[in-house]
């Protein structure tokens, strides 16, 4: 009879503590609240990357009366800040940026006028083959304003 009583109250106890245990569980539910934050949506991404590449197609696409590509000129006389510039000033009014320059194995250097993005940017790199030596050529944008 006694080991039979012991064993009852072992039940209770254990009832006593999942109950416990669950009460515990569903107060703590409503007091922490885990903030995770949002990805940038696919459009925004999407957006920018057009953003980028335009601009650096645009800037590509600038020649002088030799017909040669001007953000071509620029880096092979390393002029780094006149390329940049080329850059940033083809991006549109609701996106800004950072240009970050590389000549052959040196590390990216950001040029001119540098911002901290205020939330997620995307960069879009390209190389550039410009006698002898190898220029990458880095876009770093991201939305400002009423931009999505």
């Amino acid at each position: 009879m006694d080991k039979s009583a012991k064993s009852t109250n072992a039940q209770v106890h254990m009832i006593e503590m999942i109950t416990l245990f669950w009460l515990f569980f569903l107060c703590a539910a409503f007091v922490i609240q885990l903030q995770v934050p949002d990805t940038n949506p696919i459009a925004s991404d999407a957006a920018l990357l057009v953003a980028a590449e335009d601009a650096h197609t645009l800037a590509s696409a600038e020649v002088d009366q030799n017909g040669t590509s001007i953000i071509n000129s620029h880096l092979a006389a390393d002029e780094r800040v006149e390329a940049c510039t080329i850059l940033l000033d083809n991006l549109p009014e609701t996106v800004t940026g950072n240009c970050w320059l590389a000549v052959d194995a040196e590390p990216m250097e950001r040029e001119g006028i540098g911002e901290i993005p205020p939330g997620q940017s995307l960069t879009v790199m390209h190389l550039h083959s410009i006698e002898g030596h190898l220029w990458t050529v880095g876009l770093q944008v991201w939305h400002i304003g009423s931009g999505a």
